[in-house]
């Protein structure tokens, strides 16, 4: 497609486009165009429903191992008895998923999160992002690089969601305390189960990542993976002053996502970055897009000079992470 449109398009256009909206009109118009996004639209709508299909086929069983696994817990699950979530999170069925995050069939269902990891795991494959990259590890690995003398006591993690990064800090920081939260209590339900199965003791609770709940300066590392893409304009500011206040002095967040920062892209790049809040349910990605997470962050409290942004390469495949580190003094 994008062959395609550098002979279809821009040499006919009278001079270099700056924005997607210069080449938005003619790039609708190929037919290349076309078939990708209704190909890739259809194909993951079929993903999802064959994924919901082989989960209500093997749910009784999954069902027993969850059982199994919550009678002997090592970490523990907190949800929060029916308080109010954020509204914009379950009305909206975020990258097309049945029900989105929010999603509850039933008493202690656990759907949300099996369709959340498997879903991401096929479509992760479809998109360059490589078949074993871990973000967990990778932001770990960054730490230990960068931060060797670093020894966390409490550490929080922001939207947890399925818990697919949860497990891996633990084994990473052995003496420090690992807590996760997330608004999804179906999420939550399989992350705490997935955790026990890893052997990883994880304290997950349910709570809004802009209003946690927990005490001021209770936790030494702050993390996130792939947060701020998902939530709505008014809680990033939101998120970033909850960061502040539940660090300790010398304590630190980073918050890792995907990096499509605007100015880092041509006007073809921006138009497929726009066509995910138009056509694939992402409805804030253009609100991350041109997001200034290392203000908001100075505009919580952290000091300039001890805020840092950067690309730090994926374990495996080909993109980069977006990283945005702060320290409190």
């Amino acid at each position: 497609m994008r062959e395609d449109y550098q002979r279809s398009v821009l040499t006919q256009l009278p001079k270099p486009p700056k924005s997607a909206e210069d080449i938005s009109a003619r790039v609708e118009a190929l037919d290349s165009y076309r078939v990708w996004a209704s190909a890739n639209r259809a194909s993951q709508d079929r993903m999802w429903s064959l994924l919901a299909e082989q989960i209500d086929e093997d749910y009784h069983r999954i069902e027993d191992v969850a059982a199994q696994l919550s009678a002997r817990p090592e970490g523990s699950l907190h949800l929060s008895g029916g308080k109010e979530m954020p509204e914009y999170i379950s009305r909206i069925c975020i990258h097309g998923q049945p029900g989105g995050y929010m999603l509850e069939r039933r008493a202690d269902d656990l759907a949300a999160g099996l369709l959340y990891e498997a879903g991401g795991n096929l479509y992760a494959m479809g998109q360059g992002i490589g078949k074993r990259d871990s973000k967990g590890e990778r932001l770990i690995s960054h730490i230990r690089e960068t931060y060797p003398d670093f020894r966390p006591r409490r550490i929080l993690e922001m939207g947890c969601s399925a818990g697919g990064q949860s497990g891996d800090y633990p084994p990473a920081f052995p003496d420090a305390e690992f807590h996760a939260l997330d608004v999804s209590p179906a999420m939550l339900r399989y992350a705490h189960v997935r955790a026990e199965a890893l052997g990883a003791t994880v304290h997950f609770h349910q709570a809004d990542a802009s209003e946690t709940g927990f005490e001021d300066e209770s936790f030494d590392l702050i993390i996130s993976h792939n947060l701020f893409h998902e939530v709505e304009q008014s809680h990033m500011q939101k998120i970033a002053d909850e960061c502040y206040r539940l660090l300790a002095p010398g304590g630190m967040c980073i918050h890792q996502d995907v990096p499509i920062q605007a100015g880092r892209f041509d006007a073809f790049g921006q138009f497929l970055s726009e066509w995910q809040t138009e056509h694939n349910n992402e409805p804030f990605w253009m609100d991350f897009v041109h997001a200034d997470l290392p203000g908001m962050l100075e505009k919580a409290g952290f000091d300039q000079k001890d805020i840092s942004q950067e690309y730090l390469q994926a374990q495996d495949g080909p993109i980069p992470w977006y990283v945005v580190t702060a320290i409190k003094d």
